[in-house]
């Protein structure tokens, strides 16, 4: 399941990509309007049989210079979990600072800190779950391409890789976003 996943991402990502460079010819990276700050973010929705999976990242950030970009990102997820006679259901939420920097005509890299709220639920005793709320401190690296839809909006894939990654991390390496943003 997770290998045709991975296919399927990098058959996608492939086709984003060649069909943007096409696209981006006419399209001046480095002078994008005088708009400084960047509103935007990504969603996800997972479902399958057993589970239910939300997640919702706002994001702002300020162009310091016309390729660097620092801000500031929250994060919110549920997850619902439904199998043999099992129910449960966690909202975790929380925050962090990024950077991205970008390298060429769309092209990125991106530097990520987050202090997620995670409530982990596990086997407490036979018959039933209990539930333990701790911090999970993420650091992520990578890249990613940005599409710009016009001077002062994009979409965005991000492939990124969390250096902390613990038994306790909610997020499997690597970590794919799609986003999206515009210029205020």
């Amino acid at each position: 399941m997770k290998r045709y996943f991975f296919k399927t991402v990098l058959i996608c990502s492939s086709l984003f990509i060649i069909q943007s460079m096409a696209y981006s010819q006419g399209i001046d990276y480095q002078n994008r309007g005088d708009n400084r700050w960047v509103l935007g973010g990504d969603f996800g929705l997972g479902f399958s049989t057993y589970s239910t999976n939300i997640t919702v990242s706002p994001q702002i950030g300020y162009r310091i210079t016309t390729r660097w970009e620092f801000g500031t990102r929250l994060t919110y997820n549920y997850f619902k979990y439904k199998d043999l006679g099992v129910e449960a259901s966690t909202h975790n939420y929380g925050g962090g600072l990024y950077t991205i920097f970008d390298v060429y005509r769309g092209l990125f890299l991106q530097a990520e800190n987050e202090i997620l709220s995670y409530e982990k639920v596990f086997w407490g005793s036979p018959d039933q779950l209990d539930r333990e709320r701790i911090l999970v401190h993420s650091i992520f690296v990578g890249g990613g391409y940005r599409q710009l839809l016009s001077e002062n909006s994009f979409v965005s894939i991000t492939i990124l890789y969390n250096l902390n990654e613990t038994l306790d991390s909610p997020y499997d390496n690597p970590l794919i976003r799609i986003g999206f943003g515009f210029g205020l």
